[in-house]
């Protein structure tokens, strides 16, 4: 019986991440070999049990398994993802994308390469030419904990506020953002219940 319980936990699992609606714009093909589903127009997935909503110019999905989409809007609760592509891996609970545009109630048009975000984990990981519109940052890799309301930039990295400019060179140079009452507070010393954030950062 012991073998019983983790076949039927993996079982519920894939059950609870299924359990989203298709709306295609055009065509909806199924390979009935592969299971996967492909959306060539593209369409609106939503998943009602995680509160996530993907429109895609170009989608394709297994039910309980994976979302791959190019064209992308990823509407959360509070975030909004903006790529040019997307891999949602769905038991993992993480999507990677390309040419990411973020944006939630402490950032403003947060720009990047590329990203890793970890939806069970609150986390967000973004690196290569990480910008932001606000707060005025520029950055190598930057880690968001979405939860907590904080930031840790991980390499060179240029802040902005008013007339103040903090600057950060080589692998070593480390920023750290807190978001409290609508303002940001920024600083080079990183406290140790931050430093947690840093190990998210070799993700990428």
């Amino acid at each position: 019986m012991r073998g019983l319980f983790p076949w039927l936990f993996g079982l519920a699992l894939a059950v609870r991440f299924a359990a989203f609606s298709v709306e295609p714009f055009g065509a909806q093909r199924v390979n009935l070999d592969t299971g996967v589903t492909t959306l060539p127009q593209g369409g609106v997935l939503t998943d009602n049990e995680n509160g996530l909503r993907l429109k895609g110019s170009y989608i394709e999905y297994k039910e309980g398994s994976f979302v791959r989409a190019r064209g992308v809007e990823l509407l959360s609760g509070k975030e909004t993802f903006l790529a040019e592509s997307l891999e949602h891996d769905i038991p993992k609970q993480e999507a990677r994308f390309q040419g990411l545009t973020f944006s939630n109630a402490d950032f403003k048009n947060l720009r990047a390469q590329k990203a890793l975000a970890l939806f069970q984990e609150d986390i967000v990981v973004l690196k290569g030419e990480v910008r932001a519109q606000s707060p005025a940052l520029e950055a190598q890799t930057l880690v968001v904990d979405l939860k907590g309301r904080e930031a840790l930039a991980v390499g060179p990295f240029t802040y902005k506020e008013g007339k103040a400019i903090l600057r950060g060179q080589g692998e070593g140079a480390r920023l750290y953002l807190r978001f409290q009452g609508g303002k940001v507070q920024a600083s080079t010393k990183v406290p140790g219940s931050a430093l947690r954030l840093l190990r998210y950062s070799g993700l990428l």
